[in-house]
């Protein structure tokens, strides 16, 4: 029977081509969920990217009982305002199965406290609008809503 205790959940960073088949496929339930359009070979291609290229960010698996359950992309960046390099969590995605016992929050602490180790002074994070419950979670765990607009311009 599934405990989902906490101790035996583990974040590790994606290495190989095993951790990267892996990630193609929650990614594609990720863009599912949100109905985010996925473009399995661009995904595919963007993986190997940032495996390659560490300075473009980091793909981190999430294991429970040794087993992924889910994933976070952090991308970084660097800002003046906020004293140098920062990381972005682009996604997070815990499986159906294994949401709503805490595992959100204890990754997103565990990315804190991962901050000097990857040399980020700020983690940023978005959500959608509508997303009360994501939004609350972030909250709590000292992430301020910075009353900005996010505007893009995509080529």
């Amino acid at each position: 029977m599934e405990t989902n205790q906490p101790t035996t959940d583990q974040l590790r960073p994606a290495q190989n081509a095993a951790d990267a088949n892996t990630l193609l496929r929650m990614m594609e339930t990720f863009c599912q969920h949100f109905n985010y359009p996925f473009d399995r070979a661009q995904r595919w291609d963007l993986i190997w990217q940032m495996l390659d290229t560490p300075s473009l960010g980091s793909l981190w698996l999430i294991d429970h009982d040794r087993q992924p359950v889910g994933y976070v992309v952090l991308t970084y960046g660097f800002a003046l305002e906020f004293g140098g390099k920062t990381a972005l969590v682009d996604e997070l995605f815990i499986e159906e199965a294994h949401r709503g016992v805490g595992r959100g929050g204890r990754v997103l602490r565990g990315i804190q406290q991962l901050t000097d180790q990857i040399g980020v002074s700020v983690v940023l994070l978005q959500t959608e609008k509508y997303n009360v419950r994501a939004k609350r979670l972030y909250e709590s765990l000292g992430f301020v809503d910075q009353e900005r607009s996010t505007l893009m311009w995509k080529k």
